[in-house]
């Protein structure tokens, strides 16, 4: 696979930068092929000796990595999760949970040096315990930090960890240069009071975001019938209970609208069958914000209010 300009630029960078730094972060707009650099990245470490760890927080971001790394080098993974372990596997990339990693016991079975490079993906998420748990035991490992949004709902700053800036491409310049599309807002015209609605974590509470909105859903519905027909349509809101609700909202005006959350049996088979065409509106509760591609979505509704700018780019990247 062969790189586009700004991807070849991003790898470049990060060697460059590992030979004055240890830790180093890319930052890519979503729906710039981040997985391709950082597969890319992982191919060029292999091909130095060193094994490398994919670390993540979610399955899917897990099984996206180990997919697109087949896809763009050729090179199989293997998996540290749950009961499976890339301990006495000829694969030199594993993709880790850093849920599973933490771990104090499994995280003692690996030497610190069995790893020689470490790629975070979503590295907004690194500053928590369960990921410093996992780097800190990597000591002397080349750290690559990818994502989108480098600045957090909790403000906390991710040059506390990260040395550097490798490379960053911007979305302005991604659109201008003809690799995202232009983005078109709409506003719904609701006169949604938000002022009652408190704070917490630096977001608004998403129980009482759901309660304003609930009154709403009927004409947004309304709303989504005249500019929304034709278009593969992903919606993002508060609360479970209200992604279902709406979800038969849609229905009832006539939309092939499915649901997904994190504790749907059969998200796998919804999401496959909304790629395939069978639905064409998606609900959720923030659950489709990371690790999920979808290329033909074209039409983005946030019906989840939020004062995080990393998150209001997170849904609005999706489409």
């Amino acid at each position: 696979m062969e790189l586009r300009p700004y991807q070849q630029e991003a790898k470049d960078s990060i060697f460059a930068e590992w030979e004055k730094a240890d830790r180093t972060l890319l930052v890519l707009p979503t729906g710039c092929g981040k997985t391709v650099v950082f597969a890319k990245v992982a191919e060029e470490c292999i091909r130095q000796g060193r094994r490398v760890l994919v670390l993540a927080h979610r399955g899917e971001l897990l099984e996206q990595a180990s997919d697109k790394i087949m896809k763009a080098t050729g090179l199989g993974c293997a998996m540290e999760k749950a009961g499976s372990t890339c301990l006495g596997s000829w694969y030199r990339v594993a993709v880790g949970s850093v849920q599973s990693l933490q771990r104090e016991k499994r995280l003692a079975q690996f030497a610190g040096d069995y790893f020689g490079t470490i790629i975070i993906d979503e590295a907004h998420h690194c500053l928590s315990d369960g990921y410093q748990r996992v780097l800190q035991h990597f000591p002397a490992a080349k750290v690559l930090g990818v994502t989108a949004t480098p600045d957090r709902g909790d403000m906390r700053s991710l040059g506390v960890y990260f040395e550097s800036l490798a490379y960053e491409y911007t979305l302005p310049k991604a659109i201008k240069e003809g690799y995202l599309s232009p983005i078109k807002a709409l506003t719904v015209p609701l006169k949604l009071n938000l002022s009652g609605v408190g704070i917490q974590g630096g977001d608004f509470k998403s129980g009482e975001v759901a309660t304003a909105l609930d009154p709403y859903l009927h004409q947004i519905a309304d709303e989504m019938g005249k500019y929304c027909q034709g278009r593969k349509t992903v919606v993002f809101l508060p609360l479970v209970k209200t992604s279902q609700k709406f979800r038969d909202i849609l229905i009832e005006k006539g939309f092939r609208a499915a649901e997904v959350n994190g504790e749907s049996a059969d998200r796998k088979e919804i999401l496959e069958r909304f790629a395939g065409g069978t639905y064409d509106v998606l609900c959720n509760s923030m659950l489709l914000t990371e690790g999920w591609d979808c290329p033909s979505v074209d039409c983005i509704v946030v019906l989840r209010p939020t004062k995080v700018r990393s998150l209001y780019s997170q849904m609005v990247g999706r489409g």
